[in-house]
């Protein structure tokens, strides 16, 4: 059903007395609660609403009927409040508004037995009593306690209807419920609910629901989840926060940078919460993907990768880089780095400046994707003679994919001349050799590549002190795997020696530096193993004296004995 019919049924559902119940079933995520939220408010404010009480109440953790009829009453408001968080006052209030509410809470205090009365049982008779002529909206049914059963729920807006004269409306998810209670759904259902509405919006409708700002990255992301068909409102609201936080890292870049960030992170964000959902491709598979979409990873796809890669064509995505791997992690993480973020972004958008002169090479690529003409001498000129003018932007990953579409031509000696000069023009970028920390190392498969890198990062091995490592992981709030192998390496008894030989403004920026790796919930082993190695040290210090027990507490240390 669309939005338009649902709302033309809900109008005419709440314009009635009649009792009835409602369900309103869909898919989890589409936007059942939001949609019904909106259509309440926007019947209210047109005055369409016959009833002049109603509560909305969700089912998370309610285990019984009587913790479901208190609910209720708690959450009973003035239908002319609708849209007014509930709190302590507007509850005082719909307890006076209640007739038996205000005469029972006029006669309690007088009852001699007041003080040993069981109040909790006192207000859920209140509770149950006050419940009349009132539209009751039930969610979260899936999330209810296991001991609250779904025939005796069912049974409970049965009453409601018959006997309290109240309006109900059920939000379903189409999944199935836990403990096997599908079918008691099944059987009681039919003698309850009165109307059943599928909710089932269309890409474009769920967009709409979701994205109502008309900003660049808004409608960006709009037509974007249009093209990827998410239904998800849950999804597209997480999507759009992320990419608010983008457009003001990014707003300085060009806007093919910005556009890609947005592309990318659509898909990504797709892929990671929808994860095991066969429709979609993996996750981890996008992350890896390599040059496999080209045909150049010389591995025949299997079913599964031949549909993921015919879903990612249409999607125009054909290759993941670091850039995007950066978005994979806010993903992840749920929040940008902004220093390995833009360090990224400063890169690619020094290509895309490159890659629109007419000799760029991506042009040079389209020699080789964009037909079936038999022109193989010139896509080997025109690469060959674009990769040397552009090497400056070409990722050792691009060279790769080159130097194996070269090899696959027979074009050996040429392959081999690219790696060298590639190596030759790059040299000051010791860092990008090093492929034991790249990203993309399980991609850069041609032996002569693997050689040679390895050859040139050897020869460039980090021979930095410890300390310089630690006062370069405070001041840039950042760090390469390089820094996290030299301080695991680290004793106790080195943390040790270096801060009890620190003295100075830095010191304190120095043992953060260190005991942040405790922070991230996704730390590798052997960043656990800093923190952990720093904070024994700490506590080392700690026990020397009652003064430095004082001086670590201020990092969360606490020494036993210490007052």
């Amino acid at each position: 059903m669309s939005i338009e019919l649902l709302r033309n049924q809900i109008s005419k559902f709440l314009g009635s007395e009649t009792p009835e119940v409602l369900a309103i079933r869909g898919e989890w995520g589409v936007g059942k609660t939001f949609s019904w939220n909106k259509f309440l408010e926007d019947a209210k404010n047109e005055g369409r609403i016959a009833l002049k009480r109603y509560a909305y109440v969700s089912l998370f953790g309610c285990n019984s009927l009587d913790n479901l009829k208190f609910k209720i009453f708690e959450q009973v408001i003035d239908t002319s409040t609708i849209g007014v968080k509930s709190n302590i006052e507007t509850f005082r209030k719909s307890i006076e508004s209640l007739t038996v509410g205000r005469k029972i809470l006029k006669f309690i205090p007088s009852l001699p037995s007041f003080r040993n009365a069981n109040i909790s049982l006192l207000l859920d008779s209140i509770a149950f009593l006050s419940l009349n002529k009132i539209i009751i909206c039930i969610d979260d049914i899936e999330r209810k306690g296991d001991n609250f059963k779904i025939r005796d729920l069912l049974g409970f807006i049965s009453l409601l209807k018959e006997q309290k004269n109240c309006k109900i409306i059920i939000i379903l998810n189409s999944e199935p419920l836990n403990n096997n209670e599908d079918n008691d759904l099944k059987i009681y259902r039919e003698k309850v609910i009165d109307i059943e509405l599928l909710f089932d919006p269309t890409p474009e409708e769920c967009t709409e629901i979701a994205i109502t700002s008309d900003n660049y990255c808004s409608l960006q992301i709009k037509e974007l989840s249009k093209k990827l068909e998410i239904k998800n409102i849950r999804i597209i609201k997480k999507i759009l926060r992320l990419s608010d936080q983008l457009e003001s890292l990014l707003k300085k870049y060009e806007p093919e940078l910005i556009y890609q960030a947005l592309h990318s992170m659509t898909l990504l964000a797709l892929c990671y919460f929808q994860r095991g959902n066969d429709k979609i491709p993996d996750y981890d598979y996008i992350k890896n993907i390599g040059y496999k979409i080209h045909g150049l990873n010389g591995k025949e796809e299997n079913i599964q990768e031949k549909q993921w890669n015919s879903f990612l064509r249409k999607y125009s995505f054909y290759k993941i880089d670091e850039f995007d791997l950066e978005i994979a992690k806010s993903i992840e993480n749920g929040f940008f780095n902004e220093v390995s973020l833009l360090a990224e972004a400063d890169k690619l958008n020094a290509k895309i400046i490159a890659d629109k002169s007419e000799n760029s090479f991506s042009e040079a690529w389209k020699k080789y994707h964009n037909t079936f003409a038999n022109n193989q001498e010139e896509v080997v000129s025109s690469l060959y003679d674009s990769f040397k003018k552009n090497v400056y932007y070409i990722s050792p990953l691009n060279l790769n994919g080159t130097v194996k579409l070269f090899r696959c031509l027979n074009e050996n000696e040429k392959a081999d001349e690219l790696i060298e000069f590639y190596i030759n023009n790059i040299k000051t970028n010791k860092s990008i050799f090093d492929l034991k920390n790249s990203p993309f190392a399980n991609h850069i498969d041609d032996p002569k590549i693997i050689e040679r890198f390895n050859c040139e990062s050897k020869s460039s091995e980090d021979d930095r002190s410890p300390e310089e490592v630690i006062s370069s992981l405070a001041d840039k709030n950042g760090w390469s795997q390089n820094d996290i192998e030299i301080l695991s390496a680290l004793t106790v008894d080195d943390f040790y020696q270096i801060f009890i030989s620190q003295n100075g403004d830095h010191l304190s920026g120095w043992v953060d530096a260190c005991l942040q790796f405790a922070q991230i919930s996704n730390a590798s082993d052997e960043e656990k193993m800093i923190s952990n190695k720093t904070i024994e040290a700490l506590v080392k210090i700690g026990k020397q004296s009652s003064l430095n027990a004082r001086r670590v507490a201020q990092f969360g240390i606490r020494i036993e004995g210490d007052i």
